[in-house]
């Protein structure tokens, strides 16, 4: 599949990357529509430490399901239209028990 990829801060190509396999309790999403935030604006000018370059920016997606591991959900079919959010948040700091989960900070 073709993507955009940065190799490093300032620099992004687009290139052919291997469709990924859905593992156990993942399902792969064909993307049919991403956005670009201010993370991935950051991510480009190399002010979001954290990132492992190289990386495909565009976490803010939607789609439809073409494919599912083991243990998914039954009620999750392919052809199923799916909207992405990739926060990963404890849901116990305070930030996370006023729902601004955004600000996770752990």
């Amino acid at each position: 599949m073709r993507a955009i990829v940065l190799d490093h801060p300032g620099r992004f190509r687009i290139a052919d990357v291997p469709e990924p396999v859905p593992g156990p309790g993942q399902v792969l999403v064909r993307v049919d529509c991403c956005g670009i935030c201010g993370t991935d604006l950051h991510i480009l000018d190399g002010e979001f430490p954290p990132t492992p370059y190289p990386i495909t920016p565009g976490h803010e997606f939607a789609g439809h399901i073409v494919a599912s591991g083991a243990g998914v959900e039954a009620d999750l079919k392919k052809g199923d239209p799916m909207a992405v959010d990739p926060s990963i948040y404890c849901d116990y700091c305070r930030h996370c028990r006023a729902g601004h989960d955004n600000l996770c900070e752990n």
